[in-house]
């Protein structure tokens, strides 16, 4: 079920892909998603301000998941996906400085439809 959804300024556009792979990497791995359909996407805004402390770019990641899972392991796993995005962007060696925001939703599943289309 998880779906990534990964919003960039347009001034990271030259790693989105490469952000997107670690994202859903994590979850991949992680082992709480065993069986699950996970979905990533990208959104990169061309039209954006930020205005903090010298920071020219963001990277505002959103993970939706099903209920049932704990506190502490939503705020570890947020934790690693904002974490692998700066490691990402450190090994790029980036020169534009970054805000980066993970933040964990869960779904109400009693109001969530699910469809496949095409050939099984």
């Amino acid at each position: 079920m998880p779906h990534i959804t990964l919003e960039v300024s347009a001034n990271l556009n030259f790693c989105v892909e490469q952000m997107l792979e670690a994202l859903t990497d994590i979850c991949q791995k992680s082992g709480h998603f065993d069986a699950a359909v996970i979905m990533s996407r990208a959104m990169i805004h061309e039209c954006f301000q930020v205005s903090h402390q010298d920071v020219s770019a963001f990277a505002s990641v959103n993970l939706r998941i099903r209920p049932g899972r704990s506190e502490e392991l939503k705020a570890a796993l947020a934790a690693r996906l904002s974490d692998s995005l700066k490691q990402l962007l450190d090994g790029q060696q980036a020169s534009v400085r970054t805000c980066i925001t993970c933040e964990i939703q869960e779904v109400d599943i009693r109001t969530r439809s699910l469809t496949f289309t095409g050939d099984s």
